[in-house]
């Protein structure tokens, strides 16, 4: 499954692993052979054709004991994900991480990296801002606080509208405004700031 959109790809991978899909493997292509993607994308179908199979062949394949298989990709990234079972074997195994233990990072842009990995609270797995993201957020906002640079503090603040609702995302949001509110009280601003809107993803 190919996506154009990261949200997309990040709302399939949360949407499999609440599905059983816990285990998982990371890819990353280098920007210099994305033009090869398709043939990268066609080589690990090739190692493992379960990710292509339909419904009633998994659910066959469950009731044996074997583990069912997944190939997610967005631009660079992308991600081998199984349930728990029996893995068949290949040649030149993988190495897999459990998302119970490891998050899976996706890098997004410059500024951005996120993680997928196990939510604190209701759902089980949610995505979140990894602490070098978020921390490099927050000093950018409370470094314009400090200066009083207001117009560029709001511009950066309401950029982050355009991250997506996921409940940990949500978290960081809820604590970011917490935090600008009382750099804002601490610099006498004369600002009113409001919590963020985040897109809704589901």
């Amino acid at each position: 499954m190919i996506f154009g959109d990261w949200i997309e790809y990040t709302k399939q991978v949360l949407n499999f692993a609440g599905h059983g899909y816990v285990y998982f493997c990371p890819i990353y292509i280098p920007q210099k052979k994305i033009d090869k993607a398709e043939q990268i994308d066609k080589k690990i179908i090739e190692k493992y054709p379960m990710c292509e199979w339909g419904k009633d062949k998994k659910y066959r394949a469950k009731k044996m004991g074997m583990a069912n298989f997944i190939y997610l990709r967005w631009n660079t990234n992308g991600i081998i994900m199984h349930t728990a079972g029996n893995v068949p074997e290949v040649k030149d195994p993988d190495r897999w991480n459990h998302l119970d233990r490891v998050a899976y990072e996706l890098p997004i842009g410059p500024w951005i990296k996120i993680k997928i990995g196990k939510a604190r609270t209701g759902k089980k797995y949610t995505a979140y801002l990894t602490k070098e993201s978020y921390r490099n957020i927050k000093a950018l906002l409370c470094e314009n606080i400090a200066h009083r640079r207001w117009d560029e503090f709001i511009k950066h603040y309401h950029r982050l509208e355009n991250l997506p609702a996921f409940s940990g995302m949500l978290t960081q949001m809820n604590g970011l405004y917490r935090s600008c509110l009382g750099e804002i009280k601490r610099y006498k601003g004369k600002i009113t700031l409001e919590k963020l809107t985040l897109k809704k993803v589901f």
